[in-house]
C-alpha cells in the first residue's frame, strides 16, 4: 500500500511552475551582479591572512638581524593605497618577496650551522689534550661509516680527521686506494683543483645580496644587511 501511494505521489504534477526563459536570464544577471561582492568578501578574508603573514615575516627577519626590509622609504604604506584591488596585489607581492627572502635566509643559516657543528667536532677530534679523544674519534668514525656513502666524501673526511681508520666505501678494505674504491663504487675521481677553485669562489660570494641571488629582489640590495 505504501509503495502504491509513493508511486501516485511521484506521478502527480508539481504545483510549482517551471521558470520561464526570462526568469532564468534574470537569475543569471543577479548572480553575475553579485559576483563583485563575493570576490570582495573573499579578498578581504585573504587580505587579513596576508597582512598577518607579512607582520610575521618582518618580525622574524628583523629578529635574525636583517633590518630595513619593513621600513623602506620608497615603499608606500598599505593603508595609503585607496584602491582595494591594488592594495591586495601589492600586499600579496610583498608577502611573496619576503617568503622568498626567508627561504634564502634559512638555507644560509642551515648551511652555516652544519659548518659550525662539523668544525667543532673536527677541532675536538684534533685536540690531543681532550680526555677520551680516542673514544670520540672512534665514535665519529662509526657515525661517518654509517652516514656517508660516497667515496669522494669519505676520502675528504678521512683526510680531515688525519687519515682516520675509515674505509673509502661501505664494507671496503682500509688499505684500498681511492682509484680502486671509486672504480668499485662506479664513481669518477673528482677534479680537486676545480673543487678548490669552487670553494674559493664560495668564500668570495659569502656576502651575496638579494639582487645577486634573484634580479627580482634587486630593490632590496640597499637595505639588506647580513647578520654579523
Amino acid at each position: 500500500m505504501a509503495t502504491v501511494d509513493k508511486r501516485r505521489r511521484n506521478a502527480r504534477r508539481s504545483k510549482y511552475r517551471p521558470r520561464s526563459e526570462a526568469q532564468k536570464q534574470r537569475r543569471k544577471e543577479l548572480w553575475a551582479a553579485r559576483e563583485a561582492d563575493r570576490k570582495a568578501g573573499r579578498r578581504l578574508s585573504e587580505e587579513d591572512a596576508l597582512t598577518l603573514r607579512l607582520e610575521e615575516l618582518e618580525a622574524a627577519l628583523r629578529d635574525q638581524g636583517h633590518v630595513g626590509i619593513h621600513n623602506r622609504r620608497h615603499v608606500t604604506p598599505l593603508d595609503e593605497i585607496e584602491d582595494d584591488v591594488q592594495r591586495f596585489a601589492v600586499l600579496k607581492a610583498r608577502v611573496e618577496r619576503l617568503e622568498a627572502l626567508w627561504a634564502i635566509n634559512q638555507r644560509k643559516r642551515e648551511t652555516r650551522g652544519k659548518i659550525i657543528i662539523g668544525g667543532a667536532l673536527l677541532a675536538e677530534a684534533a685536540d690531543f689534550d681532550v680526555e677520551d679523544r680516542d673514544a670520540l674519534l672512534e665514535r665519529l668514525v662509526d657515525i661517518l661509516d654509517r652516514r656517508v656513502d660516497r667515496v669522494r666524501d669519505r676520502l675528504t673526511v678521512r683526510e680531515l680527521l688525519g687519515d682516520a681508520p675509515l674505509p673509502l666505501r661501505p664494507g671496503g678494505d682500509l688499505d684500498e686506494d681511492a682509484e680502486t674504491a671509486l672504480a668499485a663504487a662506479g664513481e669518477v675521481l673528482p677534479d680537486f683543483d676545480a673543487k678548490a677553485q669552487a670553494a674559493l669562489a664560495d668564500d668570495e660570494d659569502d656576502g651575496l645580496s638579494p639582487g645577486e641571488i634573484d634580479p627580482d629582489y634587486a630593490d632590496l640590495d640597499g637595505v639588506w644587511e647580513a647578520p654579523s
